[in-house]
């Protein structure tokens, strides 16, 4: 029985990179690399959005959830692959040792094969732009910056001055294609403790009727509730 989390097939890809392709008739819409990039931001990053924010943006096609189909049962299907393939892209992070495994395409130039993830890079910054304010506090640390430059040198248009010049070459874009993966799980690391922060204080809020002021938060930071999170909005 397939779980819901469970990575898609070789031929459940080809099926979804099928579809984007010939079923989807917006030029904006998504090929599966970008995709794959978009999904791993929405993913990893601060803000916990739901389909209906992000589902839109694969389409290309205005603020529709739903995309072009033939039948109920396309739908369905097309949905149910997207969904899984976004789980099994939470449950890779989640796991320890933390790995994501990327799909994006490569190129061949003069003999060598060469990672190419200037569509993924792409889709991965279109995720971002979903929530831009909330990754700030990340985008303004030196370290996060060392993290994101090989993202937006491959997949934003104006980077930096020396973004042509870094590029330039397929083993260029190859070396920074090669530093995204540990980029994106430090990212996720650094997020983690924010996104525990938010559900705490979610799951304390929905407790507000049955948790006393004077009671230990229900978040565990062993303060009362009062001051923690039944206090003003600052996360904790």
């Amino acid at each position: 029985m397939i779980t819901p989390f469970e990575p898609l097939t070789e031929i459940e890809l080809q099926e979804l990179d099928q579809f984007l392709l010939f079923e989807v008739q917006s030029d904006e819409s998504m090929t599966s690399d970008t995709l794959d990039g978009y999904l791993h931001a929405i993913a990893i990053g601060p803000t916990s959005l739901m389909p209906q924010q992000w589902m839109p943006g694969i389409w290309g096609e205005g603020d529709s959830m739903m995309p072009p189909v033939k039948s109920i049962e396309q739908l369905n299907r097309v949905l149910s692959l997207i969904m899984r393939h976004f789980n099994s892209i939470i449950a890779a992070v989640e796991q320890l040792p933390r790995e994501i495994y990327p799909i994006w395409c490569t190129s061949e130039y003069r003999g060598k094969e060469y990672d190419d993830a200037e569509g993924w890079a792409y889709g991965f910054t279109e995720g971002m732009k979903l929530c831009w304010k909330d990754w700030e506090p990340l985008l303004k640390t030196p370290q996060g910056q060392a993290w994101y430059r090989p993202i937006g040198l491959l997949g934003e248009d104006d980077f930096s001055p020396e973004q042509d010049k870094l590029t330039k070459t397929p083993a260029q874009r190859g070396k920074l294609a090669l530093q995204i993966p540990e980029a994106v799980v430090a990212m996720y690391e650094y997020w983690l403790p924010y996104r525990r922060a938010v559900y705490e204080r979610q799951v304390a809020k929905s407790m507000q009727g049955k948790v006393g002021r004077n009671e230990p938060c229900p978040c565990g930071s062993g303060k009362k509730y009062k001051v923690c999170c039944g206090a003003a909005s600052v996360l904790h």
